[in-house]
């Protein structure tokens, strides 16, 4: 495995990767953490704590210069309204958003980090556009507030029922310690009975509402023998309370449904929490085009775009539907093809559907067809849900324990129907429900998955699906798109010897184009500034030039621009030439941080690695040898269904597909597991299992580990849960199980499971964690000597 860093980034707190100047772990949280201090905002770091969360790569000056707020003049009411913010984690987040809103003018803001909305009541010399574009510039990212979540219900119920139970213990303390008549025993049983009712009415009736809609479907999971196990001891409890005046088993329902619960809530919690994290992605629906109706633009939802409308186009513009443009231009195509490079389409080109404007001067376009035929439209249309069902394991294991315990149950009560009495019998069986009900599995099982989402949430992993960690035990092909995922998307360029730098820097500032951009920066970190009084001419689709001194100079592709080399490099695709010189320049891409290491560690692993591009062949080969993945395994030119069918020929459902754009969304619904890095475009994450907001891409790994590490720790309560419930079973059969015993039983096994999961997952256990601890762990480490034998021998000599 690569080495890890001892320095910690100053932002997020995060591994610097080794090799970086500076004590951070990105560009995104060094851009941040310097403006922080530029502007007196350092105490945002004594509010937040030890960690925080890294800001996404693409979070600079520049990104937050291009990025649009359309959607602001879309707002009903911009003096009151609510907006989505993504990216916040904690308090110092909040103080900062105050001390950002108090700097553009008088009005009231109401921060709701549970939620990720912003309420903001103004008055007209509020600058709102300003208040945005500040807050993007520290990395997170606002929208217009979408609806609003309703699970804070769940938790307010568990509240609600924990106090009943505590009341509910109380009351029969003194029952349990000896009282047996009188008036003071009398209330106490009706106080025992009534907060027993209220915890049924309240928090049971969620559970039976479940079980319900469960059996309406055909599905037998585990909400139906807890709602059995509530309402037949809440029965018993009533029976023997009408005939003995004794509220039997009313403490250990109020404690049971409290359990029940407060696993519910922690089961969501989460996963709630992470979504919320991203802003709202509502499709199609969030797309707004500028519509030309003769002098006239209008903002339009793209639902309304027809064949034959003239839209207008800002830089960085997504152009929604196939169109022509009035004029030659240049488009990036990476979220269709994954092509790294912006192309040139001419006025006869028909621009694709999902093509970005990559100009800087406004362009109008006529679409060639309607928003509804759109491939934009299709890709939209394609998504994972976010709330699936349990997997198959989950599945099987629920069923059998809801068959077996209501076996039991009925057992119990034909047995002692016949050999003893009715209310025997109803005994019985509310004993054998209440001990059985699956307290492990309804708070010990979430809480266990809590931890693991948790501990790869401080590691920039956030998990969005219910049932990802069950299905990547499962996975044994990770594939990686390129563009975006395994690079930055930004270029980077090495400038040893350049004649006339300052010339140079000016044509590179002249142009948006990525390569100039590229030229740019690079003179920019040597500390070389532009030439003054040069005025350069960008020519669309060739490069940049200019006169200096009577003399032309130019900076383009080579071809264009004119040059007295005999041969250049081979993989030469700059020129800078004056007329003293000519000076051939290499643009690449920038890969994140130590994603080589991390992809030896997963092929190290076991782990089969791919890349799957749209990009070309060449460029994903070249990736392929930077990275240490075969180049048979590097697949290129693939669009967006062809890379879904690659899958399905690999077995998708053993397969992780991490990309970055919409051309990736067939591919991450077709792929077992989906995950992608690309946090500050809501179209994949919105479809994807998990994103990722380190730089690197090490967080992947510790996912799958702590999949399994997931998987053996669950098996191991559900042993135990096996092992207690044939003991509390045979005594509730025998009908030894009096409610005192029950009441002590069934809170001491979730106690002691709980304790279990704690230690198990916790991460003092994480860091001492081996893949040697489980089966599956020790058949994948002997697969991957195999494969390392395998590599050894191909580079053998023969």
């Amino acid at each position: 495995a690569m080495p890890r860093s001892p320095l910690s980034c100053r932002h997020c707190g995060l591994d610097v990767p080794p090799g970086r100047p500076d004590e951070f772990c990105c560009a995104g949280c060094a851009f941040v953490y310097r403006r922080l201090h530029a502007e007196g905002l350092g105490r945002f770091y004594d509010l937040r704590g030890a960690r925080g969360v890294p800001v996404s790569v693409s979070v600079s000056a520049m990104a937050v210069q291009s990025e649009t707020h359309d959607w602001l003049e879309d707002l009903d009411d911009p003096q009151r309204c609510e907006l989505d913010i993504q990216g916040m984690h904690c308090a110092g987040c909040a103080w900062l958003l105050e001390e950002l809103f108090e700097r553009h003018g008088p009005g009231h803001l109401e921060v709701n980090p549970g939620l990720g909305r912003l309420h903001l009541r103004t008055g007209d010399e509020f600058d709102l556009a300003g208040f945005v574009a500040d807050v993007e510039a520290f990395g997170y990212r606002l929208g217009p507030g979408g609806a609003t979540p309703s699970d804070e219900s769940d938790l307010l119920r568990a509240g609600i029922c924990l106090a009943l139970a505590g009341n509910g213990m109380f009351f029969s303390a003194a029952i349990y310690f000896g009282l047996e008549s009188g008036p003071i025993y009398e209330v106490l049983q009706e106080l025992s009975l009534g907060a027993a009712t209220l915890s049924v009415l309240i928090g049971g009736s969620v559970f039976v509402r479940a079980a319900f809609a469960g059996l309406r479907r055909g599905v037998v999971h585990l909400d139906l023998p807890i709602a059995l196990g509530i309402l037949l001891s809440y029965v018993g409890t009533l029976t023997t309370f009408s005939i003995h005046g004794e509220a039997r088993y009313a403490d250990t329902v109020s404690v049971f449904v409290a359990l029940m619960l407060l696993g519910r809530w922690l089961r969501r919690r989460v996963l709630v929490e992470n979504r919320r994290r991203l802003l709202d992605d509502r499709g199609a629906d969030a797309l707004v085009a500028r519509r030309v109706k003769g002098d006239v633009l209008e903002r339009v939802p793209c639902r309304q775009l027809r064949k034959g409308d003239r839209l207008a186009l800002a830089a960085g513009d997504l152009v929604p539907v196939a169109a022509l443009a009035e004029v030659a231009a240049p488009f990036r195509l990476d979220w269709i093809d994954g092509e790294s490079e912006p192309r040139l389409f001419q006025p006869d080109q028909a621009v694709p559907g999902g093509a970005f404007y990559a100009g800087t001067a406004p362009l109008r376009v006529v679409a060639t067809e309607d928003f509804q035929d759109s491939e934009v439209l299709r890709l939209l249309r394609t998504t994972r849900s976010t709330r699936t069902g349990p997997s198959r394991w989950w599945a099987r294991v629920a069923t059998r324990w809801s068959a077996g315990v209501l076996g039991l149950a009925a057992l119990g009560f034909a047995l002692w129907w016949v050999l003893a009495s009715p209310t025997a019998a109803i005994g019985v069986a509310t004993a054998v429900l209440v001990v059985t009900c699956p307290c492990a599995f309804g708070i010990a099982v979430p809480l266990a998955y809590e931890l693991a989402h948790a501990r790869l949430r401080r590691r920039g992993l956030f998990v969005r699906t219910d049932d990802f960690l069950d299905r990547a035990t499962r996975i044994d092909r990770v594939v990686f798109d390129k563009t975006g995922t395994l690079t930055t998307g930004v270029l980077s360029v090495d400038l040893d010897e350049v004649c006339d730098p300052a010339t140079l820097a000016a044509l590179a500032q002249a142009s948006e184009h990525p390569k100039s951009r590229a030229v740019a920066a690079a003179l920019e970190q040597r500390g070389i500034r532009a030439r003054a009084n040069v005025v350069a001419k960008e020519v669309v689709g060739k490069g940049v030039e200019a006169v200096v001194e009577g003399h032309r100079v130019r900076l383009g592709a080579p071809g264009w621009a004119p040059q007295d080399l005999e041969v250049l490099p081979k993989d030469c695709d700059l020129v800078f030439a004056t007329p003293d010189e000519t000076t051939p320049l290499v643009t690449r891409e920038t890969f994140r941080p130590g994603v080589a290491g991390e992809i030896e560690t997963l092929r190290d692993r076991g782990y089969d690695v791919w890349i799957v591009s749209g990009d070309r062949n060449g460029r994903v080969r070249q990736a392929a040898e930077r990275v240490g993945v075969p180049i048979a395994h590097a697949v290129g030119e693939a669009d967006p269904a062809e890379k879904a069918r690659w899958l399905e020929a690999h077995d998708a459902p053993r397969c992780l597909m991490v990309g970055d754009g919409l051309n990736d969304a067939v591919a991450a619904t077709t792929a077992g597991c989906s995950g992608t890095t690309a946090i500050d475009r809501p179209f994949l994450a919105s479809r994807s299992d998990f994103y990722v907001t380190t730089p690197g891409l090490a967080p992947i790994l510790d996912a799958l580990a702590t999949a399994h590490e997931l998987r053996q720790t669950v098996r191991r309560v559900l042993f135990f849960a096996l092992s207690y419930n044939v003991v509390s079973v045979s005594l509730a059969l025998a009908g030894l199980m009096t409610p005192w015993l029950a009441a002590l039983l069934m809170p001491a096994s979730s106690v002691a499971t709980l304790l279990y999961v704690s230690g198990s997952l916790s991460e003092r256990r994480a860091a001492a964690f081996s893949w040697r601890t489980s089966r599956w762990e020790t058949r994948r480490l002997r697969k991957a000597r195999r494969l390392q034998k395998a590599r050894r021998l191909q580079k053998a000599p023969s």
